[in-house]
């Protein structure tokens, strides 16, 4: 009786761990032997696992802390970067295909919120490929000739990004109660009018109503309107790298140039150069203070040794889904808020281009002032 006893407490032990374990089988042809790939949580910018492929089998076993999550399984190979997209739990999924097949043509299989996230896929794939196809033909342009076929692609790659955001609004609304949906719905959520948005959430079923992914977009109900030119700045706590709590109503008696950006944006570290030189030159009249979009502290940390910049940096450690990042209105980085020394924003827009941030910010210091 005590080892039958024992026997199922094994198997019930057993069966636990096991539920909490990922499982990722994959049969995929067209790799060589030898070749590493890596589990990467996109959010935080870090792999999380890694795999040797042996005669077409790869395989991932460990336990994520948060499910389910956002994935992406990667590789590189003579410089072409292969990667394909997974939204999973601690749970076993099964993939085949062949190298031909990355990104979006694998077979995925094992996980009904994978499943939602196949379905999304499935349905945005064409235009996406076609993007991918567009953006690799604007990256071959190699002179200032082909200003206008650039112009022309990215015209293209507008209608295909317009009717993919219809497609993903269409998902959200009939499949509303699924990870997938909620995902989407928060990336989507200034193409919906906020009453919209308040109703799906408040329409939510019990199981999906309390998960990571309604709250992110309780959280942006919550912190209601996006404030733009003319409104008064939204004060936040952040820490600095020592790990000090600052908030930006410490910084007074200036201009502030605040600068939403992330570690590893290209336009950002472009645009560092250039804030040296505002930060040094107007040091008078402004102070500059970056706002990290990173969710993850050691990516940030890494970006701030690389940079070397002296004014205050700043990190909440909530990435895109943070209060203060939706309060501004953060969709794109870098993006540059210039707040008055009265703490009204006088002007607020994103990206970055070599030469204009200095004058743009002069140019409105000094019509301010006179």
């Amino acid at each position: 009786m005590k080892k039958a006893l024992l026997f199922l407490i094994t198997i019930c032990i057993t069966t636990l761990v096991s539920a909490q374990q990922y499982v990722i089988n994959a049969q995929i042809t067209g790799f060589e032997s030898g070749t590493k790939f890596y589990l990467n949580d996109p959010e935080l910018d870090t792999d999380i696992d890694s795999a040797i492929i042996e005669n077409n089998v790869l395989n991932f076993k460990s336990t994520l802390t948060k499910t389910p999550q956002s994935l992406w399984v990667k590789t590189t190979v003579a410089n072409e970067f292969y990667y394909f997209t997974l939204l999973m739990g601690n749970e076993k999924i099964n993939v085949k295909g062949d190298i031909k097949d990355f990104p979006f043509d694998l077979k995925i299989t094992g996980s009904k919120t994978q499943d939602m996230h196949n379905k999304m896929i499935d349905l945005t794939k064409a235009g996406n490929k076609q993007r991918n196809k567009l953006v690799a033909e604007y990256f071959a342009l190699t002179d200032d000739s082909a200003k206008l076929k650039a112009k022309a692609i990215w015209k293209v790659i507008g209608k295909i990004d317009s009717t993919d955001k219809v497609t993903r609004m269409n998902f959200v609304r009939q499949n509303l109660n699924s990870f997938e949906a909620l995902d989407a719905l928060f990336y989507l959520k200034n193409d919906f009018p906020r009453d919209t948005i308040r109703k799906f959430y408040n329409s939510l079923h019990s199981d999906f109503k309390n998960t990571l992914y309604a709250k992110r977009i309780d959280t942006y109900l919550k912190v209601g309107d996006v404030i733009d030119k003319g409104d008064s700045f939204y004060n936040f706590n952040a820490f600095d790298k020592d790990g000090k709590k600052h908030s930006l109503s410490e910084v007074s008696g200036k201009y502030i140039l605040l600068d939403f950006s992330s570690t590893f944006c290209g336009p950002c570290i472009a645009s560092i150069p250039e804030l040296k030189e505002i930060a040094q030159k107007l040091r008078d009249n402004l102070s500059v203070v970056s706002f990290s979009c990173d969710a993850g502290k050691e990516t940030w940390l890494k970006g701030l040794n690389r940079d070397q910049t002296k004014w205050l940096s700043l990190w909440d450690g909530k990435g895109f889904y943070g209060e203060t990042i939706i309060k501004y209105g953060i969709s794109g980085y870098p993006t540059f808020v210039l707040i008055n020394p009265d703490g009204k924003i006088v002007s607020k827009w994103s990206g970055y281009e070599e030469g204009a941030l200095f004058n743009k910010v002069l140019g409105q210091i000094s019509t301010k002032s006179n």
